[in-house]
């Protein structure tokens, strides 16, 4: 009985292969004939109507574009170029810096140039100087002076001088020892007050004995037109007379020298010329007065 079962089994698979067989020749056939009829058929469109012609546009033409004059420099006024076109540069072996203009002969007969004689080049004072002190050991009263106040500043610990930016953090007077060639040693008296700077969070301690100098240059100058008179300038700064306009370019304190430049109606560039001061400047500077400041009366100084 099972093995009629499995012929009769074995017989319909076959036949249901031999159907699918049949139903794929059949699909395949069709499809051919489908095949063939796109075949036959045109591969490019027929296209109707006229030819394609461009047409001019309308659009306005642009306006030309006027460039700025380009602004000076942080070097000066004469560094002055196109946006294609740099300068040419030149040295100077003098001044020993680069210019836009062509080096100049450094000095002029006698130590002057475009009217202006240097008379001497020094480090800027610090904007607080030390004079002295009154009071007993334990209840001292700091005098001080100021550039920027015409009378003596008086002042305990903890005072805070607002124009300045200043504030004392203490003051004290002490025995010192001082350079000598004395076979022993020798002593001083001297007042420090120790000030808080807010400009730029550093300590800085006066001593009454010398001067407090700052590592700024300055460069006194005796102007055209103004005898007997001087003026302190530092590195950038500019000013004018009737006939042009100076530049201090640079401040060199050891040897002194300046560098200075000079714009005026006629010229096409700035001129750049090396001031130095005369001989006879020179030889006053040798001997140099003291540093200390002279102090006020009625006020005590360390060394007393």
């Amino acid at each position: 009985m099972s093995q009629l079962i499995k012929n009769l089994y074995d017989k319909a698979l076959l036949a249901l292969m031999l159907g699918a067989v049949t139903v794929s020749l059949i699909w395949v056939w069709q499809q051919k004939a489908a095949v063939r009829q796109l075949r036959s058929e045109a591969i490019a469109p027929a296209l109707a109507g006229p030819a394609y012609v461009a047409s001019p546009s309308n659009l306005p033409a642009p306006a030309p574009t006027v460039w700025p004059k380009a602004p000076a420099q942080s070097q000066g006024s004469g560094w002055l170029y196109e946006v294609f076109t740099p300068p040419v540069i030149y040295y100077n072996t003098a001044a020993r810096s680069f210019a836009v203009t062509p080096p100049q002969y450094p000095t002029e007969q006698g130590g002057v140039v475009f009217g202006l004689e240097l008379l001497a080049v020094k480090l800027e004072p610090y904007r607080l100087q030390l004079l002295g002190y009154f009071g007993a050991p334990g209840d001292y009263l700091a005098a001080f002076v100021s550039p920027q106040s015409p009378e003596t500043l008086l002042a305990r610990a903890g005072r805070r001088f607002d124009q300045l930016g200043l504030t004392l953090k203490s003051f004290d007077v002490r025995k010192v020892t001082v350079e000598s060639g004395e076979p022993g040693p020798v002593y001083d008296v001297a007042a420090l007050a120790v000030l808080q700077d807010e400009q730029t969070g550093a300590e800085v301690v006066l001593d009454s004995r010398t001067r407090k100098l700052t590592d700024i240059l300055l460069a006194v100058f005796r102007l055209p037109g103004a005898p007997g008179k001087s003026r302190e300038l530092h590195e950038g700064d500019t000013f004018a007379d009737e006939g042009a306009t100076y530049r201090i370019e640079r401040i060199q304190l050891d040897p002194p020298e300046v560098v200075v430049a000079r714009t005026a109606t006629g010229l096409p560039v700035p001129e750049m010329r090396v001031l130095r001061p005369s001989t006879q400047l020179i030889g006053k500077a040798a001997k140099p007065k003291s540093l200390a400041p002279q102090p006020a009366q009625g006020v005590a100084t360390a060394s007393q």
